[in-house]
């Protein structure tokens, strides 16, 4: 099942999305490959946590994220997904302790059609940041200190406000 691209200038259906419950309901969907590839789950965001956001644009994204830290993990690690709300509006991060991305990797993971998978088209990452760019937002890839990658998906404050 290989996500298609969102159509340039599809608009977002916005409305008060329920952060933790779509994280959760991901990682149920992915809780048997998980699993069996004995990779521990972390879930540091709080309940409640909400944010304006086209919730399933949002499960794909992080499906797609989720995805990608199973497949970087093939022996097993650690998939950690975190969330942090600022002034910069509401980051949600998902790292894994895999072996990281080669720095052509970090340059290029979000370029349509690039891949360093045999099997992959390379359009998982390139939706992620599309859906990001839909939300007024954008993502970012880095490999953490202590091994494996992190990828940022960051909402604008303006996502925070509830509608009232």
């Amino acid at each position: 099942e290989h996500a298609v691209l969102p159509m340039h200038g599809r608009k977002a259906k916005l409305a008060w999305v329920d952060v933790r419950q779509v994280i959760d309901e991901v990682c149920a969907q992915f809780a048997q490959p998980l699993d069996a590839a004995q990779i521990e789950t972390t879930i540091d965001v709080p309940r409640e946590l909400g944010t304006l956001a086209d919730q399933d644009l949002l499960r794909q994204a992080i499906a797609n994220l989720v995805r990608n830290a199973l497949e970087a993990m093939p022996r097993g690690g650690r998939l950690v997904v975190t969330s942090y709300c600022g002034e910069r509006g509401l980051e949600l991060e998902v790292a894994d302790s895999g072996p990281g991305l080669c720095v052509d990797g970090l340059r290029r993971a979000f370029e349509p059609f690039y891949t360093t998978k045999g099997n992959g088209a390379g359009l998982g990452l390139a939706y992620v940041r599309r859906v990001a760019e839909a939300h007024g937002g954008d993502v970012v890839a880095m490999n953490c200190p202590e091994g494996g990658a992190a990828f940022t998906l960051r909402f604008p404050p303006s996502a925070r406000r509830m509608a009232a």
